[in-house]
């Protein structure tokens, strides 16, 4: 008996295994087709918050029709998402336009970093700067930040084509479902699940675009004082970079401090517009964020930073992004089988799915 038991587990095992590796191949070999899918299951869900927000509009003491509150949605969310695409765009040619200016001024800054190493050659290891620095492919990193946030705004025509279609299907959703399940149980279950995992994912966005709208407004104007080129530019990776757990607050505080190299050729206004920056992210991140965020999450820090490397590797920013989205949809599933509870429980911070599986 304890043989058989034990092949069983083995073949579990295996099946397993062999399950998770089709899941994998299928993500990284399908990434260019799955991309567009994700982000209209995002704007989606915007459109679905937004219309919460146009159902509180009132005419005569009356609310807008369904039909009229989701075009109303839709047209507000897809302009927002059009308007945010085109001021990047235009920052990011204006960027190329004057790359000659801001690479002089980092030559001048190489430059007088080269003199002060050499005033004070007594104190300072014997280092080439020009050397060090040439080996900081830094168009490329600038590139590929760039290259990523376009892939979470391009495509805008294919992923509105996929959301139109989502908002359509959400008509049949409940129809689908009571024939899917005969039995009222199973179908107030499967409500049940959904109904969890929407909580728990709206929980989640909202408390993070709020404070991250916070951290790029502030953002904003503290690079506004002190003259940083394309400050808008930078308040929005900085707004998209907040939603990545723990790494991405530090480098949207970095990539406009950096940026203020090239463009002053001073090592002062780096360090200030840092500071201060990093300042606004650890007091919002560490005070405000837990105040509205709490505890409803109650997920594994090593849990997150294994799946933001994970995520990361094989979607970029995107992944980043879904991280934390994903673990709480996995937890809510998990918990809901008595063979995969256990998981569950290793995904939760401490231990405790009860408040998870009551939201």
């Amino acid at each position: 008996m304890a043989n058989g038991l034990a092949k069983d587990n083995l073949r579990n095992t295996a099946y397993w295994i062999i399950i998770l590796s089709g899941v994998f191949f299928f993500l990284i070999y399908f990434r260019a087709f799955l991309e567009p899918i994700v982000l209209a299951l995002v704007v989606w869900y915007l459109i679905r918050t937004a219309r919460k927000y146009v159902a509180k509009i009132k005419i005569r003491g009356k609310s807008l029709p369904n039909i009229l509150q989701r075009i109303l949605a839709f047209v507000i969310t897809t302009a927002l998402l059009y308007g945010i695409y085109q001021i990047i765009s235009v920052n990011v040619r204006l960027i190329s336009a004057n790359a000659d200016s801001y690479d002089d001024n980092l030559q001048l800054f190489i430059q007088q970093l080269k003199n002060f190493t050499e005033a004070n050659s007594d104190y300072i290891p014997d280092i080439d700067v020009q050397e060090t620095i040439d080996k900081i492919d830094y168009q490329a990193i600038v590139s590929g930040v760039f290259n990523s946030v376009s892939v979470l705004l391009g495509n805008f025509a294919l992923v509105i084509v996929y959301v139109i279609f989502f908002l359509i299907e959400e008509n049949y959703f409940s129809q689908k479902l009571n024939k899917l399940f005969k039995r009222e149980d199973n179908k107030k279950n499967v409500m049940d699940i959904v109904g969890r995992i929407s909580t728990a994912v709206n929980k989640y966005f909202t408390v993070k675009t709020e404070v991250s709208l916070i951290t790029a407004v502030v953002s904003y104007f503290i690079m506004l004082a002190y003259g940083v080129d394309f400050p808008v530019l930078w308040a929005f990776i900085i707004f998209i970079l907040n939603y990545v757990p723990y790494i991405g607050s530090l480098v949207a505080s970095l990539l406009p401090a950096i940026f203020a190299i090239f463009q002053f050729a001073s090592f002062l206004p780096f360090l200030s517009v840092f500071l201060t920056i990093e300042i606004v992210q650890i007091f919002v991140g560490n005070y405000v964020e837990p105040k509205l965020m709490g505890r409803t999450l109650n997920l594994s820090p090593l849990v997150v930073i294994i799946a933001l490397s994970f995520w990361g590797s094989i979607w970029g920013i995107l992944g980043m992004i879904l991280s934390v989205p994903i673990i709480s949809v996995a937890i809510i599933i998990f918990a809901q089988f008595p063979s995969t509870r256990g998981i569950a429980v290793m995904l939760t911070e401490n231990g405790s799915i009860e408040e998870i599986e009551n939201q």
